[in-house]
């Protein structure tokens, strides 16, 4: 790689990283372009030299978390770990970059559907490990035989809840901490055997 290449990949990782700053402190919808680049101290039209336009560079920036955690996720399953163990991992990672994904939770309604496409995307391949591993679960008896969609929908369902509505919850620090044992134990109810 050479020096302007270089050059090119740092800029593009500070926009990111100012980027991500800025959409957890004012959310995405409430965060410009202007406001991205004036805080990065580049020129307006230097962004749009690495991103498209201002959804590109949400993308880029839940691409890269999502991204993150599929792959812890992937080395969990790989270490052939319980679900409650993935739901345990799965919430510390959300609870690491949580302002984050509450401005997703609670904004996402609002994006126009191609974005939101993207996004949801982007969290069905998430979903689709937890998926697995409770079919595999049914398959070999340490589940009830339920409707694995259902139950996924559910878990993510309360996720998002919590996430959306963290300020009804809690005054400061985690909702996910807060609420993770409950998380836990009520999946393990809907699918342990009574």
């Amino acid at each position: 790689m050479n020096k302007r290449q270089l050059q090119k990949l740092k800029t593009r990782e500070h926009i990111l990283k100012i980027a991500k700053s800025e959409f957890v402190k004012k959310g995405f919808l409430n965060t410009t372009t202007s406001d991205i680049s004036e805080k990065a101290g580049i020129a307006h039209g230097t962004l749009f030299l690495h991103f498209k336009n201002k959804d590109a560079l949400i993308v880029a920036i839940l691409d890269r978390e999502l991204e993150e955690i599929n792959l812890a996720i992937q080395q969990m399953i790989a270490k052939a770990v319980d679900l409650e163990q993935l739901l345990l991992q799965y919430l510390n990672l959300l609870q690491e970059e949580e302002e984050l994904f509450v401005v997703l939770a609670r904004e996402l309604p609002f994006y126009n559907e191609e974005l939101r496409r993207k996004i949801l995307f982007r969290d069905s391949i998430i979903r689709s490990h937890f998926h697995k591993t409770i079919e595999l679960g049914i398959k070999e008896k340490r589940y009830r035989d339920v409707d694995v969609t259902s139950v996924v929908m559910f878990l993510f369902g309360t996720i998002n809840y919590y996430l959306s509505l963290k300020p009804i919850f809690i005054k400061e620090g985690s909702v996910i901490k807060k609420f993770k044992s409950s998380i836990i134990k009520t999946l393990r109810d809907l699918l342990l055997p009574a």
